[in-house]
């Protein structure tokens, strides 16, 4: 008798497409919409050099809203990536299904976003580790939101009132998960780069990113 393999898990990395307008928004105009887009594109290209070096599962860039972007697809092809359009609706909307269609064919899925380039490469690993045993696993962020979750199984109603882009995201999320009974695993405290102020913390731990603070790249 056959046994019912299961495909490899997925991990579904979150990005919106790097055009001017769309990324990085809030650190301006701090930063230029020019610089906001080469910034995106690079703290999105790191993440997923990590993902694919510690991912041994399938990769998924969701992409929103140009999947098309040559950008995009250049980066996909280069780190070996599957590309999806994410649909439409709030950011709970959109996770769910992706953690809904990556358990049914596997035994868990991961979410993650890209503005966490300074994530350790032991993170990703570990969080496949995790899955693969059948622990669920979140990666909490500083400012109270999450930048990683995987689970075993999707669980309606995990995403249900939750205010996102707020600092009550991760709390409400436990919430969630603690009256439903799924228990999460939370991995380390990591810092979204997300405003002017992130992104100097970031320059500061990593030199690469000291561009992005010179004269040219700052709006007078």
């Amino acid at each position: 008798m056959e046994k019912n393999v299961k495909d490899p898990i997925p991990l579904y990395l979150f990005s919106k497409s790097p055009e001017p307008g769309l990324v990085k928004t809030r650190m301006q105009p701090s930063l230029s919409v020019r610089h906001s887009v080469e910034l995106a594109t690079m703290m999105l290209e790191e993440t997923m050099i990590k993902v694919s070096e510690q991912w041994p599962g399938e990769r998924v860039l969701a992409a929103a809203p140009d999947i098309e972007h040559p950008v995009l697809r250049a980066l996909a092809a280069r780190y070996r990536f599957r590309m999806e359009p994410q649909i439409e609706g709030d950011l709970g909307m959109k996770m769910r299904h992706v953690l809904r269609q990556g358990t049914l064919r596997s035994q868990g899925a991961v979410v993650m976003g890209s503005d966490v380039p300074q994530i350790p490469e032991f993170v990703i690993s570990d969080a496949h580790e995790q899955i693969s045993k059948g622990i669920n696993v979140v990666g909490p962020a500083l400012d109270g939101g999450f930048y990683l979750l995987g689970l075993v199984r999707c669980v309606e109603g995990i995403f249900e009132d939750i205010e996102w882009s707020t600092g009550a995201v991760f709390s409400s999320l436990k919430k969630n998960a603690a009256s439903r009974g799924i228990v999460l695993v939370e991995q380390l405290v990591l810092r979204d780069i997300d405003s002017f102020d992130d992104l100097a913390w970031l320059a500061s731990q990593d030199a690469r990113y000291r561009q992005f603070l010179s004269a040219g790249s700052v709006v007078q």
